[in-house]
This record gives structure tokens, C-alpha cells and sequence, in this order.
């Protein structure tokens, strides 16, 4: 099996695929599909962008915050005073969070 083709040209050759190397095969077939659901499912929380150039298509995650990260920061920024409470309050008014 080789890292250089497709992924989905290996699934339709399967025949082609050494038998040792078929839990690889299944390995990475099953790690694209846990991404193409991960990109999908953001897309339509809208926290990632599509574009296609050429025929490929390109899924880019946006820097969106959780929600318990965000909170995590509010705890911490609440915590803290001078130029570090300026920094995290910044930083999430610039995610779209919560400013605390």
C-alpha cells in the first residue's frame, strides 16, 4: 500500500491491497471519514470554510472557541489583572465571546 495514492483509489483497487496491509488500508479510510464528518459538521456550525480550486476542495477550521474553553478563559482572565486581563479580554472580543 502506498501513501502517495488516494485513499479512495485504494478502496476501489482493494483487490490490488496485500492482505497484511489491509488494517492499514481500513485504518486510514476510517481517519478520512472522522475528518470529512469533523469538516462537514463545522461547516454547517459554520466554523470552518469551503473553497474548491481546480476540482480539490479544501475545508479550512476556523479558530472558534468552544464553549468550555471559553469559559476556561473567563475564569482565568478574572484571575488575573493588568496586561494579562487586557490580553484575554481582547482575545475572546476578537473570537466573539463572551468579554467578561
Amino acid at each position: 500500500m502506498s501513501d502517495d495514492i488516494d485513499i479512495l483509489d485504494q478502496l476501489i483497487n482493494w483487490r490490488t491491497v496485500h492482505l497484511a496491509h489491509g488494517g492499514k488500508l481500513f485504518e486510514a479510510a476510517a481517519a478520512e471519514i472522522k475528518q470529512l464528518r469533523e469538516a462537514i459538521r463545522r461547516l454547517a456550525a459554520q466554523d470552518a470554510t469551503l473553497s474548491v480550486q481546480g476540482g480539490n476542495v479544501t475545508v479550512t477550521m476556523d479558530a472558534t472557541l468552544t464553549d468550555e474553553e471559553r469559559e476556561a478563559l473567563c475564569v482565568a482572565m478574572h484571575r488575573c489583572d493588568g496586561p494579562e486581563y487586557k490580553t484575554l479580554r481582547s482575545l475572546l472580543q476578537r473570537l466573539g465571546g463572551n468579554n467578561g
